[in-house]
């Protein structure tokens, strides 16, 4: 883990029971986490990182950032998808959560990061910066603001990954992915004015 100071009833039923399941097309599953429980493999639970009503929720301190990778594989090409929820966005431009892909370790890897306000990025972390992949873009049909579901999914084959939300293709772009398997994780951020609260929910890892 590493946190980092930082400057219709029915259509509803049905549009929430769909995205409470994952989308991910791989047929062979190499990791599953329906958050019941912290799994050792996450690490150790705190107040920033825990798991309440079946969901991994994620709260950095403020004007701070937040991740961590799941210790239980390592993975060549994956489809990976997840439920992200805000619970409490706080300042929707600036607080954000995501998925890590491409790990290596903490000063190499990548987060796809999506913020309340409906927009969305993708950044690189290499040798102790951030290096901005894809620039902060309006996601269409992105469920914005506290309680806004989205679903978040990452697909990478060889140096390419495509990035969707809500099965909308975001970006796709060339990377450098690690030579021998990545780890994936999750990704938050709260703005200066508070904590800001996130859950994710059926993060499903496959084959593509």
């Amino acid at each position: 883990m590493l946190a980092i100071r930082v400057g219709a009833a029915v259509l509803l039923l049905m549009a929430s029971v769909g995205a409470a399941f994952a989308t991910c097309q791989g047929r062979v599953v190499l990791y599953e986490d329906r958050f019941e429980r912290l799994q050792p493999t996450w690490g150790e639970a705190d107040e920033s990182f825990q798991t309440e009503d079946g969901k991994l929720v994620v709260a950095p301190l403020p004007a701070a950032y937040l991740w961590r990778t799941n210790q239980a594989s390592l993975y060549d090409d994956v489809d990976m998808c997840v439920a992200l929820t805000t619970i409490e966005g706080v300042e929707p431009e600036d607080a954000k959560a995501g998925l890590i892909f491409w790990y290596v370790d903490e000063n190499n890897f990548y987060a796809f990061q999506y913020a309340p306000n409906g927009k969305a990025s993708v950044w690189r972390r290499q040798r102790g910066r951030w290096l901005e992949q894809v620039d902060w873009q309006d996601v269409e049909g992105a469920n914005q603001g506290d309680d806004g579901e989205n679903e978040l999914r990452v697909v990478t084959r060889g140096d390419r990954v495509t990035l969707y939300v809500n099965e909308e293709e975001f970006a796709e772009f060339d990377g450098v992915p690690p030579n021998e398997g990545q780890q994936i994780g999750v990704f938050a951020a709260s703005p200066e004015s508070g904590t800001a609260r996130f859950a994710f929910d059926d993060l499903k890892v496959t084959r593509p």
